[in-house]
């Protein structure tokens, strides 16, 4: 005769094996559902991506409401290539980067690179390109002169990659202007000697303003490559989207 004790030992397996045959399609569905969150934690894309810029004429502006330029259009093409729901808040450049920074924005552009940025976003392939030059209202003025730089005020747009290039490099730039036509402003009035800008961006102004190109120089300082910031909140999040990102940039030249 059996006793108790072998019975529950006998019998477990048994008991278990019909509890397993039971419930497989449960767990297996479970463990299914596990891994495929997992993943897509691991390489989703956002239900919505969030991105700041400024209004750059003639980069990205907008026009009875509706957001326009090369810099619009090509983040479209690149939203499109990848399937990406978006929306652009067009607001201040310092508060784009500062939105960013802290988490109410997943990225901004257009933006050359810089190390500040890098602290807290990771920098795209490039989307548009941009020449520095300075312009002035003499011809005469020689901008790699040592007495230039330690005496003559100069400007850039405040919070852009130009105006941190030039506290780096050690120019007189007190003043922190939010716009093109501020900074060209400051230099019609004799405030400035110089605006370290972009030349699609002043040349515009320039023009929008009714001023003579014969009566401003230009010198080009260097050329860059303009791409997007995404915070590394956003990046840790979604580890893939800056990869997918760059791809299809690539896929939206010419664009």
């Amino acid at each position: 005769m059996i006793g108790l004790h072998n019975l529950v030992r006998c019998s477990l397996p048994i008991y278990l094996a019909k509890w397993l045959n039971r419930n497989i399609v449960i767990i297996f569905a479970l463990l299914g559902l596990f891994s495929y969150s997992q993943l897509a934690f691991a390489y989703g894309k956002p239900e919505r991506l969030l991105l700041a810029t400024q209004e750059w004429f003639p980069y990205q502006y907008q026009e009875n409401g509706v957001m326009k330029g090369p810099g619009i259009d090509k983040i479209k093409c690149v939203m499109r290539a990848m399937k990406q729901p978006y929306q652009i808040t067009m607001t201040s450049w310092d508060r784009a980067q500062l939105l960013t920074e802290v988490g109410a924005q997943h990225g901004f552009f257009l933006a050359s690179h810089n190390v500040k940025r890098d602290e807290y976003a990771i920098y795209s392939d490039q989307i548009e390109q941009q020449n520095w030059s300075w312009f002035s209202l003499s011809d005469a003025t020689d901008v790699d002169s040592a007495m230039f730089k330690s005496q003559v005020e100069v400007v850039a747009l405040f919070g852009s990659n130009k105006w941190f290039w030039l506290q780096k490099n050690g120019y007189r730039a007190s003043m922190k202007p939010r716009s093109a036509k501020a900074m060209i402003d400051l230099m019609l009035k004799g405030e400035v000697g110089a605006i370290l800008g972009n030349d699609a961006v002043i040349e515009e102004t320039i023009k929008q303003m009714g001023i003579s190109y014969r009566a401003i120089s230009k010198t080009r300082v260097k050329s860059q490559p303009l791409g997007a910031y995404f915070s590394k909140s956003f990046v840790k999040e979604y580890p893939q989207f800056v990869d997918e990102f760059n791809r299809a940039t690539q896929q939206c030249k010419g664009n």
